[in-house]
């Protein structure tokens, strides 16, 4: 009986120590990012959140966030501009610490990833030519071609009024180009991030939004499933930003452009 009991504790003690572990190794980021001296960021190419300046340097509202987190936790910031799709799979993989690009948070995303709490909140428009009339709502995709962003929320909005209004999607690697597609007469319209194509708009004057966001979102920044303790400070940031009027000066800076 009492070599039962022996093993038995020992057996317990075992569990609780490989319980123990794997809680440490689930939530090791912050730890690992402090060894490592830098703070590996994945983002697209979305402007105004992130782009490539004059001087072939990324720059934008996200990166100024990410640049944020990174002096917050002590370390280099180490920005990879990655397509779309790849983003959420690079910080799954262990490839990157977090994701920045204008991500909407969805369901679907926050069964693959942890998410901030929202640092921006927008919605999606319907883009037309200038001259275009007829472009008013959904319902009047019928029989078009509509561009959009492969993989970004655009494109599962597109799918999603596909099922009653039938139209042509065509996708896109990102937003710039689908609007000069726009713009040349190759589309009959596009569905895009209100603050993105506002952006997009001072460079493609032949265009316009129709009307307001006929959605709602919010934008988050993304980690690791059970990665809390990198989360954390990223919440902090945030907040902080918030409350001292930071955020107010990027909006200014890069979404108005003041």
């Amino acid at each position: 009986m009492f070599h039962l009991k022996k093993i038995l504790l020992f057996s317990f003690s075992f569990i609780i120590l490989a319980m123990l572990s794997r809680t440490v190794n689930a939530d090791d980021g912050l730890t690992k990012i402090k060894q490592r001296g830098s703070l590996i960021v994945a983002t697209g190419n979305y402007k105004p959140f992130e782009y490539y300046d004059d001087n072939n340097q990324l720059v934008g509202y996200d990166i100024d966030i990410a640049r944020a987190v990174a002096k917050k936790i002590g370390v280099e910031l180490k920005v990879e501009d990655l397509q779309f799709t790849a983003l959420i799979p690079s910080v799954q993989s262990g490839h990157a610490d977090m994701v920045i690009a204008a991500m909407y948070i969805t369901d679907a995303r926050k069964k693959a990833a942890d998410f901030s709490e929202p640092y921006l909140k927008t919605g999606m428009v319907f883009v037309t030519r200038s001259d275009n009339k007829t472009v008013t709502d959904a319902a009047s995709l019928k029989g078009l071609t509509v561009g959009v962003k492969s993989g970004a929320a655009s494109e599962q909005i597109a799918h999603q009024i596909n099922q009653n209004v039938p139209f042509t999607i065509k996708t896109y690697q990102d937003t710039a180009q689908q609007t000069m597609d726009l713009a040349n007469g190759r589309l009959d319209a596009t569905i895009n991030d209100l603050l993105n194509q506002l952006e997009l708009n001072k460079v493609f004057p032949q265009v316009k939004i129709v009307g307001k966001p006929f959605t709602e979102a919010e934008l988050g920044i993304a980690v690791a499933k059970g990665n809390t303790s990198l989360l954390s400070v990223i919440n902090e940031v945030i907040a902080e930003q918030k409350a001292n009027g930071e955020a107010e000066t990027l909006y200014k800076k890069w979404i108005i452009g003041q």
